[in-house]
């Protein structure tokens, strides 16, 4: 029997393609009805770039509404070609079911089909939402070849890099392409211009926070220097995907001791809310459920091998409340939507990003009722990746740029240098568990962090904040003392403040006079009472101490 997941490898004839319709796309008729704001103007950014070139991605965070803007522009589609061209189809393709059917709920009743196994198809259908393993399986590689696909959406289109999604530009060369992601971000950084012209960046999760787009919260995590943060990186054994092997982290981390600091951390911040645990495996995921249910929680756990009536159940209880917690192996990172989420618990240790914010943004949708919600941090991705509300450089991402991994958290320090550096450690086995510390709070239009949030002595006193997307210095009392005026800034050590302004780097004193005029190319957050500097982009880059002494 030929699988339908099993792609087809060998060369095949080339199907001549059809004559696309043209359209001025900044000229079609737009039904907004229903959309934000934000929403709208993303889709008529699509539509200006679908003047001049055939393949764009759009960038959205998760809970602010993709699919829904990929829904209409679908609409605006249809009711174009059922005018000019009428033997156009519209294809929307995803890799995993629950997109597939998300897909077609927010079509509704638009005529559309199913491409799915164990799904009837209706080929006649303008619209056809399909399965990437159906579509490009031995079974129906022919037929769906010779199908017109003037107009292709792609969901999740981080993916889009994996041989089956390529095949489409080969299979349709010219149709209009969107891919839509919350996260255009590869583990190799290698970009995704060989398919897509041009992307179209939404506001940061900040700005949805502040503006009541998506939930406020609070980021409670393991530190930089706790024994687990340590575990984590120690381990070097990745899979061909680059990021760790599931075998190394369950041996790390599946363990009484870590498991009983999981649980520990639920209690402390999240007990009786509702949410969803992260976990490695099919087993972690196990044990984890069984020590929770011990305690009185109501929990359940999901992984790829529940059957699929049992999921659904599970889910639609889970949803109505008589379940309130769901433990799950890569099963909630992308389209699942339940706004009421109260708390998300990272158990998981990860190198991807895009696998990271998927998971945290299950839990940012907003809801009747909900202040906030709690991300626990019990495996130190914040000390890699930042926060969610992170400043990154997604235009970086996609077009592959090797400038250093852009991740920047509300402080501007470059999390990711921290996992180079060992450091001397002497873990502390007498202690059962370790105390973890809220490290984020939005509060209005900036972000709050205790005095002890990063562990560091330096931020006890001052703390770097962002305002409007600009940056600024408030003491341990929230009082401004340096206007957000500056485009970014690190974390104060001794008394001095990396800053850039108008593209290069300087130094501030606390009092906000300029130490080191902005000059360098680069200055590096002090890690260890060292900074990386770069005077240019071509130069070597060098060290200097917490005085401002350049170093070996």
């Amino acid at each position: 029997m030929i699988r339908d997941d099993a792609y087809l490898d060998e060369e095949v004839d080339v199907v001549k393609p059809f004559n696309r319709p043209a359209i001025r796309f900044s000229h079609i008729d737009p039904d907004d009805i229903g959309l934000r704001p934000y929403q709208a103007d993303m889709k008529h950014d699509v539509y200006a770039l679908w003047d001049r070139i055939d393949n764009v991605m759009l960038q959205m965070p998760t809970g602010t509404g993709k699919t829904v803007v990929f829904t209409s522009v679908v609409k605006d589609i249809l009711r174009w070609c059922q005018r000019n061209s009428k033997d156009s189809k519209i294809l929307i393709i995803a890799h995993r079911r629950e997109l597939i059917r998300q897909a077609s709920r927010k079509l509704g009743k638009l005529p559309h089909g199913l491409i799915m196994s164990g799904t009837p198809q209706e080929m006649r259908k303008p619209i056809q939402v399909a399965s990437i393993q159906t579509f490009m399986s031995r079974r129906h590689y022919e037929q769906m070849r010779r199908e017109r696909f003037d107009f292709i959406i792609i969901d999740e289109a981080h993916h889009s890099m994996a041989p089956g999604y390529q095949k489409l530009w080969d299979m349709f060369p010219n149709s209009k392409k969107l891919g839509v992601t919350a996260t255009p971000w590869r583990m190799s950084h290698s970009g995704f211009t060989s398919l897509f012209g041009d992307i179209v960046l939404a506001k940061s999760i900040e700005w949805f926070v502040n503006h009541g787009f998506l939930s406020n919260y609070d980021y409670v995590s393991i530190r930089r220097d706790s024994e687990t943060q340590h575990i984590v990186n120690s381990i070097d054994r990745t899979g061909a995907d680059g990021d760790y092997l599931e075998s190394e982290l369950s041996a790390a981390f599946d363990k009484d001791k870590i498991r009983a600091q999981l649980y520990k951390s639920y209690r402390q911040f999240a007990k009786g809310k509702k949410g969803i645990i992260y976990a490695i495996d099919r087993q972690h995921a196990r044990n984890i459920c069984d020590l929770y249910a011990v305690n009185g929680v109501s929990i359940c756990m999901i992984d790829g091998t529940t059957p699929t009536a049992e999921r659904e159940q599970l889910i639609a209880d889970f949803t109505n409340g008589s379940i309130d917690v769901i433990v799950n192996v890569n099963i909630f990172s992308e389209g699942f939507d339940c706004p009421d989420i109260e708390f998300i618990q990272l158990a998981r240790p990860t190198k991807s990003l895009s696998l990271y914010l998927q998971q945290v943004g299950r839990g940012l949708r907003i809801s009747p009722g909900k202040e906030a919600t709690v991300i626990l941090d019990n495996v130190g991705l914040y000390n890699r990746f930042g926060t969610p509300m992170s400043n990154r450089h997604w235009h970086y991402h996609f077009i592959g740029h090797d400038e250093g991994e852009g991740f920047n958290d509300g402080t501007g320090i470059s999390r990711d240098l921290i996992l180079d550096s060992d450091r001397e450690y002497d873990p502390d086995y007498s202690e059962d568990d370790e105390q973890m510390v809220v490290v984020e709070h939005a509060e209005g239009n900036a972000q709050i962090r205790p005095d002890d949030a990063n562990s560091a002595a330096s931020l006890a006193e001052y703390n770097v904040f962002r305002k409007n997307g600009l940056y600024g210095v408030c003491d341990h009392r929230n009082r401004i003392v340096i206007p957000p005026i500056y485009e970014e800034m690190h974390p104060c050590h001794n008394g001095y403040i990396p800053f850039r302004q108008d593209g290069k780097w300087g130094i501030l004193l606390t009092n906000g006079t300029v130490k080191v005029k902005p000059k360098y190319f680069r200055i590096g957050p002090f890690i260890d009472d060292r900074a990386e500097v770069q005077n240019t982009a071509d130069s070597e880059v060098y060290h200097i101490n917490g005085k401002l002494e350049r170093i070996q």
